[in-house]
């Protein structure tokens, strides 16, 4: 049976209540799925532009990834509801295990980018595609089931900024 909250976590690393987490984590994932995609162009082309552009996409996935992670894990650590909760450790581990894959995506492309796309660096590359799709799931479900990093009100009525006519919520 899922438990529902009537109050969110809160978040133990936030900006102005904004946690930092959720800000992160599209910029690792928009570069290894772009990564991907020029994969898969690569072997259908064998142009080394895109396989230049696989290496970097990595490069900048690898690195977005690792501060989305270090992000998420100030918020599995400082938040005593997300350490409870089984999905929280699969999503962080899970996360982790993508990262490790593009370290390894990476290193095997050092050097010749184009010798290494087809077909190692293309299954890794979708293997972290894929990987990314369940541990993203599960941050889902930490965030609209679990409330784990929304604010402690949860459903609060939000309060309309000076000037809003009464019966217009704020947007």
């Amino acid at each position: 049976m899922d438990p529902h909250y009537a109050t969110g976590s809160g978040s133990a690393a936030a900006v102005g209540r904004h946690p930092i987490h959720p800000l992160l984590v599209p910029l690792p994932i928009g570069l290894l799925m772009g990564a991907l995609v020029a994969d898969i162009v690569f072997a259908m082309t064998q142009d080394p532009f895109w396989a230049r552009g696989a290496y970097w996409l990595l490069v900048g996935g690898g690195v977005t990834g690792v501060l989305a992670g270090a992000a998420g894990l100030v918020e599995l650590l400082g938040v005593r509801r997300a350490r409870r909760l089984g999905i929280a450790w699969a999503h962080g581990l899970g996360n982790l295990a993508v990262l490790v894959l593009t370290g390894v995506n990476i290193y095997i492309r050092t050097g010749a980018p184009e010798a290494a796309v087809v077909p190692a660096g293309l299954a890794l590359s979708a293997v972290v595609v894929l990987g990314l799709g369940v541990t993203g799931w599960l941050g889902g479900e930490m965030t609209y089931r679990h409330g784990i990093g929304v604010t402690r009100r949860l459903g609060a009525p939000q309060e309309a900024p000076p000037g809003t006519p009464q019966g217009h919520p704020a947007e």
